[in-house]
């Protein structure tokens, strides 16, 4: 139900979020093109700058209380054994009108039953989320405006997980072999995004990863931070909104440090981008300035693959992380036949290419169904790569 904008899911302890005053998403008081919905140059302090409900309202009536759930579950744990969690998945769709708010979580009714509804469902997949949420002691709820957009939540109660002393089987740890960097540890990254949530979302990943990063709302409160030299600083990540705007500024100041300063010439400069911006304007940045362009979604393992490039460091090959060798690959795909199943003939292009740069050889099919009956016993294939999500039958 979502064309234009986005969707923002966050996890949170309940009790952090529960007491928080209400707050008012206002316009951002420059202007950052026409972006929303009414075709104003108006924009939002939102991940898009559309306008969202406030998300508070899809959980202001929630009545959880950690006592009265263990007594109902005849725990003798502590409660501090447990967790509560308020999930949220904020969007900027189409939104719900208010009379046909009441129904929505009813099996088989539909916000829109009209026959001349766009989109597909049958009116179950919110029904079934409910049933799942009161299975897991929570509570659910929304807030939603016509025209506006959505915000789900729901609170779930897990029980905390318990460190291992070895650090065995820790996903924790695990995490931390497969993206970590020992050489990113302790640097020190500046963030300049005009967008505070977006900020913090790029603040998150980074400090993933042992970087600790400043968040600046304009071009010139990060570039001042290099100016007076107070902290070293290793990483500038910029979003390519604000570069648009302040184009001028950053010319004039990376012309004059790369000059002067030899410090400033070891700064490694990122631009944040996205698919629908266009690529044209980023073509240009990428000409002027020594900028490696980073595309969101933002995904950790990609981030840790882009500095790992950028800051010519390399991690060891290790078979169980998927990080192998090209030597290993091509002995290990060379003359296997594999089958690739996907809808999108784009992807079926992109895997086949991939793969048969390793020696494979490679048969595609456009669905489940065909594949059913590739694979169908006695069959050559030693290896099957297949979409999930696929029309008829999938993955």
């Amino acid at each position: 139900f979502t064309e234009k904008g986005h969707i923002f899911v966050s996890v949170q302890p309940f009790d952090e979020v529960k007491n928080l005053p209400q707050t008012v998403t206002k316009p951002l008081s420059r202007q950052f093109g026409d972006c929303n919905r009414n075709g104003c140059s108006n924009s939002y302090d939102t991940l898009s700058g559309f306008p969202v409900v406030e998300r508070r309202r899809s959980w202001e009536k929630f009545s959880f209380n950690m006592d009265r759930f263990m007594n109902n579950q005849s725990l003798k744990s502590n409660t501090s054994d447990f967790i509560n969690l308020l999930v949220s998945v904020e969007d900027t769709g189409i939104g719900i009108p208010l009379e046909a708010q009441a129904r929505v979580f009813t099996p088989f009714m539909q916000a829109d039953s009209s026959t001349s509804r766009i989109h597909g469902g049958t009116g179950i997949g919110l029904s079934i989320s409910k049933c799942l949420v009161d299975l897991m002691n929570g509570e659910i709820g929304l807030a939603s405006e016509y025209h506006i957009g959505s915000t789900f939540t729901f609170t779930a109660v897990f029980a905390r997980g318990k460190a291992k002393l070895n650090g065995a089987n820790d996903p924790k740890q695990q995490y931390r072999q497969d993206y970590v960097m020992p050489e990113l540890q302790r640097s020190i990254a500046v963030v300049v995004d005009p967008r505070s949530v977006r900020a913090k979302v790029t603040k998150y990943h980074l400090q993933r990863l042992g970087i600790q990063a400043e968040i600046c709302s304009d071009l010139s409160q990060g570039l001042a931070k290099i100016s007076h030299g107070e902290k070293e600083i290793n990483l500038f990540v910029v979003d390519e909104e604000e570069l648009v705007k302040q184009d001028r500024l950053f010319s004039a100041f990376s012309i004059d440090k790369a000059r002067k300063d030899a410090v400033f010439n070891q700064i490694k400069f990122f631009l944040l981008s996205t698919s629908v911006a266009p690529t044209k304007t980023r073509a240009q940045f990428l000409k002027k300035y020594p900028l490696t362009v980073i595309m969101k979604p933002l995904r950790a393992s990609m981030l840790s693959a882009c500095f790992q490039r950028v800051m010519g460091v390399q991690k060891k090959g290790n078979c169980c992380h998927g990080d192998l060798p090209l030597s290993s690959l091509k002995s290990i795909l060379h003359g296997k036949w594999i089958l690739v199943v996907d809808d999108n003939a784009v992807n079926l292009r992109v895997a086949a290419g991939a793969l048969k740069k390793y020696g494979a050889n490679v048969e595609c099919t456009e669905s489940g169904k065909e594949a059913v009956m590739v694979l169908k016993p006695p069959h050559k294939f030693d290896a099957c790569f297949m979409d999930v999500q696929m029309p008829e039958m999938d993955g």
